[in-house]
């Protein structure tokens, strides 16, 4: 009788625990992710057509901003890293409009100051916390474009804002 007591007693818990699990299992399915890591695949060109469909058709490369890595985020972001002389750097992205994913280490914390002003007829939204990260975002033709930092120098983004906007163009392939 005892032993029989402790055999229901074992299958309650068994199927107790089968219960909690199957919960925590459908739970965790259901529940977006919100691991903050990004797939990247690095590319040796700006050139994303065979799995996003577009390219970075023109960029600013020159003896101060030269282009360093390119990379493909979420198989549908473009970043492109850029060395700033005299050892500062700069990273580019760009999406399909609707499709941009903002850095996460940019908006963890907020910004402390946001600012829209026109260059080359785009209206450019900046956004800065005082001495940390600041982002520059604009669209064009069809594509969201974000020109970030997370160490600048003093006005390195906006003073480096005008040849980016103007000379940076994304196309469909």
């Amino acid at each position: 009788m005892v032993d029989l007591l402790w055999f229901v007693l074992t299958l309650i818990l068994l199927a107790a625990e089968t219960v909690v699990l199957v919960l925590l299992l459908v739970l965790r399915w259901k529940t977006p992710r919100t691991d903050t890591r990004e797939t990247r695949t690095e590319y040796l060109q700006p050139n994303y057509n065979e799995v996003a469909g577009f390219r970075l058709a023109a960029y600013p490369d020159n003896e101060i901003i030269i282009p360093q890595r390119c990379w493909l985020i979420e198989s549908e972001v473009a970043e492109v890293d850029f060395v700033i002389v005299p050892g500062r750097a700069m990273s580019l992205r760009v999406a399909r409009s609707g499709t941009m994913r903002e850095p996460t280490d940019l908006t963890v914390n907020g910004y402390e100051r946001t600012e829209e002003y026109e260059i080359d007829g785009l209206t450019v939204t900046q956004k800065q916390n005082t001495g940390r990260y600041t982002s520059i975002s604009w669209t064009r033709d069809g594509f969201d474009y974000i020109l970030y930092s997370q160490k600048p120098e003093m006005n390195m983004v906006s003073g480096l804002a005008v040849p980016f906007i103007t000379n940076t163009r994304a196309e469909e392939t």
